[in-house]
């Protein structure tokens, strides 16, 4: 038997942080089980679509690498993925199920379904369809259909009966048949409900794990009961725990900030967006935190994946990462920077174009240390990418490192202005320490007395990269002249 995982998502708007989760635990399953993973569109829902939405859904998988095997509009095409486009495979099963006395018409106005409900609530009662049409005469339900009376088709649910599914992830479920809904399968447009289509798709293409969030578990007893009316084998279920803010507020898609896209925006690695997602809530049954794909797919178990809620924090997020701007390789983090650039902040993009790549890199190196996105590069080496300005005096004196008049700085300036007058550009930051170490140390004056205001010159800025890390990214010859400059306006 293949593993077949799927996707099915609702084209209503962005893909938000809870269903990258499920995205990626249906992927890592099917991967690691040498299977296939699917994504179909559930689009029978005609008043809530949204223009672009799947395209920019399978915009934001390619880009954190969660590439699904068949999809919408795919070149192979095996069967249609939208399921607007298989209303007549439904109207089949439906017909199947009414012929099996597994569903029935209702004919039950909008007007009264209303009204019942709020009886229902009124009394502090579980909101249900009373089965008033379930016990139509034959008679009276070809009447209602020769009249075209607007109707309903609904599910048929045992009487007496425990409805019964093994989850992956919280166990054995039980539920006595009265305390589920006759749910409606097919709308009074001829359009299917999620409930008929997902079990019909879900048989029909294959599925044999359905993975999904917490929510959707009571629905699957009724979904059970219409894979036993088809008499057809049930996929495995596994319903993953919600996604709670750090104050324990669900997360909620009314706002922008579970986007999946606002993150790329932001410029958060995939690295570091993959590997904390899905660590919220599987355990991987070991102390390490950093994962890569490969990595994941080979240890990822749902049956790690824990029955309680987890909580997204953004600040773990970034702890995640700044571990990756640290130790992924530099060519790649740049290849990376740029591509972020291109597509994020274009003009600032076409400026680091006109600067060679060995300079950018060498920034990116000694920056990525001190930040956590890479939205913080721009402003971190703002002064790195324009012309340097004179910085203001009261910047470059430092009581508390001793420099306590212009004259301190005239002297810290002439020293750093000596040495990268008359070496060569240096090799490496260390050997910039050395010569500097030595040279202050001959004119008898503290390692912070020179390099504060030198790095203050260079930068023009209150707080920056290190006067030492500097003039080795900007060259002996730029950091002369820059150093020269603002030791003439003193």
């Amino acid at each position: 038997m293949t593993v077949v995982t799927r996707f099915a998502p609702s084209p209503t708007w962005y893909v938000h942080i809870w269903s990258l989760r499920t995205v990626l635990y249906n992927y890592l399953f099917a991967k690691k089980n040498n299977g296939k993973f699917l994504v179909r569109i559930e689009d029978t829902d005609r008043t809530r679509l949204v223009e672009g939405s799947v395209e920019n859904m399978l915009e934001v998988l390619a880009s954190v690498w969660l590439i699904p095997d068949e999809w919408p509009n795919n070149p192979w095409d095996r069967w249609p993925y939208y399921q607007s486009e298989r209303l007549d495979i439904y109207k089949k099963y439906i017909q199947e199920l009414i012929d099996k006395d597994k569903a029935y018409y209702c004919f039950c106005s909008p007007e009264r379904l209303t009204k019942l409900r709020e009886e229902q609530q009124s009394l502090w009662l579980p909101t249900k369809y009373d089965k008033k049409c379930r016990y139509l005469s034959k008679e009276e339900i070809q009447k209602k259909l020769d009249a075209w009376e607007p109707h309903t088709v609904r599910l048929k649910v045992p009487d007496n009966t425990i409805i019964e599914f093994n989850d992956l992830v919280k166990g054995k479920i039980k539920v006595p048949s009265k305390d589920i809904d006759e749910q409606v399968l097919l709308k009074t447009d001829w359009f299917p409900t999620y409930h008929l289509a997902n079990v019909v798709d879900d048989h029909l293409m294959w599925v044999t794990h359905v993975i999904r969030w917490d929510e959707w578990t009571p629905s699957t007893p009724k979904h059970v009961i219409m894979y036993d009316a088809f008499w057809w084998e049930k996929p495995v279920f596994a319903h993953i725990p919600l996604l709670l803010w750090t104050d324990k507020k669900k997360l909620s898609k009314r706002t922008w900030d579970v986007a999946v896209e606002k993150y790329l925006e932001h410029w958060y690695l995939t690295e570091s967006l993959i590997n904390y997602i899905a660590l919220l809530g599987w355990n991987p049954k070991t102390t390490e935190e950093f994962f890569s794909m490969n990595e994941l797919i080979e240890r990822f178990d749902l049956r790690q994946v824990h029955k309680a809620w987890a909580v997204f924090d953004v600040e773990r997020l970034k702890f995640f990462n700044s571990h990756y701007l640290k130790t992924l390789d530099l060519n790649y983090l740049y290849n990376k920077l740029k591509t972020y650039l291109s597509k994020y902040d274009k003009d600032f993009f076409d400026k680091i174009n006109t600067f060679w790549d060995d300079y950018n890199k060498k920034i990116l190196n000694e920056i990525r240390t001190k930040i956590k996105k890479f939205d913080e590069f721009k402003e971190n080496t703002y002064y790195l990418y324009n012309e340097p300005k004179i910085p203001n005096k009261e910047l470059l004196i430092n009581e508390k490192m001793k420099i306590k008049d212009i004259d301190t700085v005239k002297k810290a300036l002439e020293i750093s202005i000596y040495i990268t007058k008359n070496n060569n550009d240096f090799n490496s930051i260390d050997e910039v320490k050395n010569i500097f170490i030595e040279k202050i140390k001959e004119a008898e004056m503290k390692n912070w007395q020179v390099l504060w205001p030198t790095r203050v010159a260079l930068s023009w800025e209150q707080f920056s990269i290190w006067a030492l890390e500097l003039i080795y990214i900007l060259w002996n010859k730029k950091s002369t002249e820059i150093l020269t400059k603002v030791l003439k306006t003193l």
